[in-house]
């Protein structure tokens, strides 16, 4: 992949990591107002260190071998769609209590 592909690749992911971030805060928000939900709790905490995560892999970007790129892309995205189950998963607990 070309170094341009790579940059908006990062970009995106450094994007993504501040639009979750938002959406963990405003998770947080909906929990302080529900029942206590350890289930969901666990599932904010996960979200939570996933974004250390995420930022080191925007991080290794550059460094990722063409080989290596379909690997370390999926990766990510794979990062990113579990995060939206979890996210998902609250919303619907939230919804019950």
């Amino acid at each position: 992949m070309d170094e341009s592909g790579r940059t908006a690749f990062r970009e995106l992911i450094e994007a993504r990591i501040a639009e979750w971030e938002r959406n963990i805060t405003n998770l947080g928000h909906r929990m302080a107002k529900a029942k206590d939900d350890p289930e969901a709790k666990g599932k904010v905490e996960a979200l939570k260190a996933k974004l250390p995560i995420l930022a080191e892999k925007a991080k290794e970007t550059p460094q990722v071998s063409d080989e290596g790129w379909p690997d370390f892309k999926s990766e990510v995205d794979l990062m990113f769609e579990d995060m939206i189950w979890m996210q998902n998963y609250v919303m619907r607990r939230l919804g019950a209590s």
